[in-house]
C-alpha cells in the first residue's frame, strides 16, 4: 500500500494514478508549470508542452477519427521529460488528503478540458485511476457536503454493494 491524495493505495494503482496524471500536465500547461521541480525541468516542458499542443491541433484538423488526446497521454520518450513529468504527478498525489488534491488538481483539469474534452473523461475512468483520484477529479458545487463527509465510510463498492471491500482503499493515518 502507498500513500495517494490522502488515502492508501495499492502500489499498482499508484502507477495507474502517476499514468493517468501524465495525461495532464501537458495540456493544463502552463499552470502545471508551477509543480516541476526545477527551473530547468520546467523549461524542458515548456518545450515539450508546445510540441504536444501543436501535435494535437493538428490531429483535430484532419478528418476522421482525431485521436487527438494521444499527444497528451502519449508518454514522453526521453527519460529526462518522463522523470520531469512523473515528479508533477508525484507531486500532485502527495497531497494529504483529497481537498488539498482537488484544490491543486482542479485549475489544472479544467485547463486541460478546455483544450481537449475527453481528458476529463479520462480521469474518471475506473479501469484507468484509483477511486481517490477519480473523486479528486469529480467537480462539485460549493453547496455539496464536505467530501470528508461523504466518504468518510471508505470507497463506494463496486456493484453498488454497501459492505467496504477487503482489498480496497483506505484513507491514510493524519501526519
Amino acid at each position: 500500500m502507498t500513500p495517494s491524495v490522502g488515502w492508501l493505495i495499492r502500489a499498482a494503482d499508484y502507477f495507474a494514478d502517476l499514468r493517468a496524471l501524465l495525461g495532464l500536465v501537458f495540456p493544463s500547461w502552463p499552470a502545471a508549470r508551477f509543480f516541476a521541480a526545477t527551473p530547468a525541468l520546467a523549461e524542458a516542458l515548456d518545450r515539450e508542452a508546445e510540441e504536444r499542443l501543436a501535435r494535437a491541433a493538428a490531429l483535430r484538423d484532419r478528418p476522421g477519427k482525431k485521436h487527438s488526446s494521444r499527444p497528451f497521454t502519449d508518454p514522453p520518450l526521453d527519460p529526462f521529460l518522463m522523470g520531469a513529468v512523473l515528479g508533477i504527478a508525484e507531486r500532485l498525489l502527495d497531497a494529504s488528503d483529497e481537498e488539498q488534491a482537488r484544490e491543486l488538481m482542479l485549475p489544472l483539469i479544467h485547463q486541460a478540458g478546455r483544450v481537449d474534452q475527453a481528458l476529463s473523461i479520462y480521469l474518471r475512468r475506473e479501469a484507468w485511476v484509483s477511486f481517490p483520484v477519480r473523486i479528486v477529479s469529480m467537480n462539485r458545487s460549493k453547496s455539496m457536503m464536505a467530501m470528508g463527509a461523504i466518504i468518510a465510510r471508505g470507497p463506494i463498492p463496486k456493484g453498488g454493494g454497501s459492505g467496504a471491500r477487503p482489498e480496497g482503499y483506505r484513507r491514510r493515518a493524519p501526519r
